[in-house]
């Protein structure tokens, strides 16, 4: 189960959630959401309101299909703002997280009323939905326009230019997650790994630790 701490005061984490509560008085509940690795935030509920930001960890947005295979549609690292309310109750989308990950929820529910003829509020709103947006945007051109190897390529580099400390870079996901996030079968992102570090571009440490 998730572990779940009450929250005095906004995380900084530099959002623009953290901004507005700041600059506006708190407008929202905020709490901890501590999570191990598989464990997940499933849909908002009851109409609620909520936006949650990686304080740190890494999480993927997953999706089941109706035959029960699950398909990760999303890599959200820290720093990311999610839109709770991005599934409906019946939606099969959560929140899953790939290591252990702290999230800083923010539930804007109960003064909704107000904030909704609010223009600071709309525009903080907005600016999550426009950066979902190009998000998407950016893996769906990532899955359209590269090839295998420039896509895992990519997502090392990616990796590797979120994480917060100098030296070895751990991945958070085995070769089935990437493979499933890429849109590539495992046999075919072990083969990449491997030729990746043969030229030297990446260096393997361990299976889950690269320089």
């Amino acid at each position: 189960m998730a572990k779940l701490d009450d929250a005095g005061g906004c995380f900084p984490c530099g959002s623009q959630i953290c901004r507005f509560n700041r600059q506006n008085g708190p407008h929202s509940k905020r709490r901890t959401i501590h999570l191990r690795r598989g464990e997940r935030l499933e849909a908002c509920r009851d109409g609620c309101v909520k936006l949650w930001t990686i304080v740190s960890g890494t999480a993927a947005i997953t999706t089941n299909l109706r035959d029960g295979r699950r398909q990760i549609s999303g890599i959200e690292r820290t720093g990311s703002t999610i839109c709770g309310p991005m599934a409906h109750e019946d939606s099969t989308i959560w929140l899953e997280a790939l290591e252990p990950t702290e999230i800083c929820e923010a539930d804007f529910s109960d003064d909704m009323a107000v904030l909704q003829n609010d223009p600071a509020f709309l525009q903080v709103l907005f600016g999550v939905i426009h950066e979902r947006l190009e998000t998407a945007n950016r893996h769906l051109t990532t899955l359209g326009r590269l090839d295998s190897t420039e896509r895992v390529t990519l997502f090392l580099a990616e990796t590797a230019a979120c994480a917060t400390r100098p030296g070895p870079v751990t991945l958070p996901m085995t070769r089935e997650e990437i493979a499933d996030y890429l849109r590539l079968n495992t046999e075919t992102v072990s083969r990449i790994l491997s030729k990746l570090q043969k030229a030297r571009l990446f260096k393997f440490l361990t299976r889950s630790e690269v320089v």
